[in-house]
């Protein structure tokens, strides 16, 4: 006990030779850090907040809400209402109990539209229900493929005419949002085109229009571009053909001039044209006969000269076949009708030290030698044919290559101000 008196006793003494200045920023330290320790634990402690569902009606982001506020749940409302976030421990909780009760129906009414028995509706309004209900059907389904966040469908069925000449088709047009992480491939474009036409009696998968959230038209973008000329298929064996060449090309520059130091690019004209070609060949050497027919008479009795110097009458006749070739040839095209290769190589650097020891870097450019046989290793690479007006350039020119410093270092987490700043605004919310 008296130890902690003299302790005290100690301390008191050690306090009264302090300035009052220094007594003030000892306080105010004090003060700042049990302020700062009580925020971060108010931080730490603050729920971490998941997104529960986005792209909502605003019907249904109320009905949402309504339920978290009867379960006193947290909730954050964000995107103008769309999206609603709560605690991420319960995300997958309270979608499973609100997938239960319908929430969300996407937007989208389906073929519950016929659980209520309605008397009296005329065919009319039978028909557009069941428009509505199968586009919604078909909207829940696409959906369902991973990549997307949203889909909505229109169906066009024109009236039954009295003449077949005079029917038109039905088509169809889809809306996507897919999702920024990730993106459809052309199976997968190709693949609700189909679904789509199956589901619709008379639909083809070439009257289905799909567009993605930017207007762009996923279905088949070069459908309208005359300017192309090729269909999706042809430009798809064409950039093939492109990617192949080029990394001929690039893979042996790097080879001799290392990475990064060269850039490659080609341009392939291809000709789709199919060509039968039906050939013959005779060969009038090697004939050989087919049939030969001989026919033997004795001298005739009427009195004749021919009679009497006993002759003979001989009649022969042979038919020969000439040997015959026939060749069936079909170029079913795609043959390379023109090659453009564009080539960049980069200089040489090179590193000379001065007298006082600083080392500079200079910049050499290649020697025409140097292009010659880089040009040749293309040639090589590629199946240059100048037959077919084939063109390669190759121009050096030096490269913006960015390269780091090597001293330096990324600076600490802690030692950022964005750090701080958002620790502040997660204790002090806006």
């Amino acid at each position: 006990m008296a130890g902690n008196q003299n302790s005290f006793k100690g301390f008191a003494a050690s306090l009264q030779k302090i300035s009052l200045g220094e007594k003030l920023t000892i306080l105010v330290t004090l003060v700042a850090l049990i302020v700062g320790i009580t925020f971060l634990m108010k931080w730490a402690l603050k729920p971490d907040y998941a997104l529960l569902f986005n792209n909502l009606d605003l019907k249904e982001a109320d009905q949402i809400i309504q339920a978290l506020d009867a379960e006193s749940v947290p909730y954050q409302i964000k995107a103008a209402g769309t999206a609603i976030y709560i605690p991420s421990p319960k995300v997958y909780q309270w979608r499973m109990k609100l997938a239960s009760q319908g929430i969300p129906s996407t937007g989208s009414v389906g073929y519950e539209i016929f659980d209520k028995k309605n008397i009296g509706l005329s065919d009319f309004v039978q028909k557009v229900n069941f428009g509505r209900a199968l586009e919604g059907e078909l909207a829940r389904t696409i959906m369902g493929i991973d990549g997307i966040d949203f889909a909505r469908v229109h169906i066009v069925m024109p009236q039954e005419r009295l003449f077949q000449e005079d029917q038109q088709q039905p088509t169809a047009s889809i809306a996507l949002k897919i999702r920024a992480s990730s993106g459809l491939t052309r199976r997968q474009i190709s693949g609700i085109s189909n679904l789509v036409a199956a589901s619709v009696e008379g639909l083809t998968p070439g009257n289905v229009t799909i567009i993605d959230s930017k207007g762009n038209i996923l279905s088949n973008p070069w459908k309208d571009e005359t300017t192309a000329g090729l269909s999706s298929g042809q430009l798809d064996i064409q950039r093939q053909v492109e990617a192949n060449l080029q990394k001929k090309a690039q893979s042996m520059l790097d080879a001799v001039l290392g990475q990064g130091k060269s850039i490659v690019r080609v341009t392939a004209e291809l000709n789709f044209k199919q060509i039968d070609r039906t050939i013959e060949k005779y060969d009038p050497e090697n004939v050989a006969i087919l049939s030969e027919e001989r026919t033997d008479e004795a001298g005739s009795t009427d009195g004749s000269a021919t009679a009497a110097s006993g002759g003979q009458l001989e009649h022969s006749i042979t038919n020969y076949k000439v040997p015959k070739t026939v060749e069936r040839i079909t170029d079913s095209g795609g043959n390379i009708k023109r090659l453009s290769v564009a080539v960049l190589v980069d200089g040489v650097e090179e590193r000379v030290t001065d007298a006082n020891g600083v080392e500079t870097v200079n910049y050499k450019p290649r020697t025409p030698e140097e292009l010659s046989m880089l040009r040749s290793v293309v040639e090589n690479a590629v199946g240059y044919n100048p037959d077919r007006n084939d063109r390669i350039e190759i121009q050096n020119i030096m490269f913006e290559t960015g390269k780091p410093v090597s001293n330096f270092q990324e600076p600490s987490m802690f030692s950022q101000p964005q750090f701080w700043f958002n620790i502040v605004q997660k204790v002090f919310p806006v």
